[in-house]
């Protein structure tokens, strides 16, 4: 079981499943939502993930047509995870919220032809020019370390 919680503490959660995979996205949209260079994402089984204290407020956003809602702490803001229409029952969990952090590794960035200038890519680590498929990234995930 690993647990996580936002900025203010306001919000935690339990997570009990095995990740489908995780990676750094430096895609524009991710930029900007995480005011960093990019952004971190560990896709889970929605119901792997329960809210142990507080509640999530949701925002409803469009990325080029795709429908997405950001969950995030009422409070301070923080984005905790993002579901999207087109894929139930999954979610976008956000890694860097968890209390630990040092059992994950992104397997692959994502939209490197946007990546800030300055940041180093690990030439190990897979990196694609834009949206590779899901099931490229689940693949990764299952395979790492082999």
């Amino acid at each position: 079981m690993k647990t996580g919680s936002c900025e203010c503490k306001s919000v935690h959660y339990q997570y009990d499943g095995e990740p489908l995979t995780c990676y750094a996205c430096h895609c524009t949209d991710c930029q900007t939502s995480s005011g960093s260079a990019f952004g971190l994402s560990m896709i889970v089984n929605e119901v792997d993930i329960r809210i142990t204290k507080g509640t999530l407020i949701t925002n409803n956003l469009d990325y080029d047509g795709v429908k997405v809602q950001r969950h995030h702490c009422e409070k301070c803001g923080s984005s905790i995870w993002f579901s999207a229409d087109i894929y139930p029952d999954i979610i976008a969990l956000k890694p860097g919220t968890f209390d630990d952090t040092s059992w994950f590794k992104p397997v692959a960035h994502l939209w490197t032809r946007s990546a800030q200038s300055w940041v180093y890519l690990d030439p190990d680590v897979p990196q694609f020019k834009q949206q590779p498929e899901m099931s490229e990234l689940i693949s990764l995930w299952k395979n790492r370390g082999k």
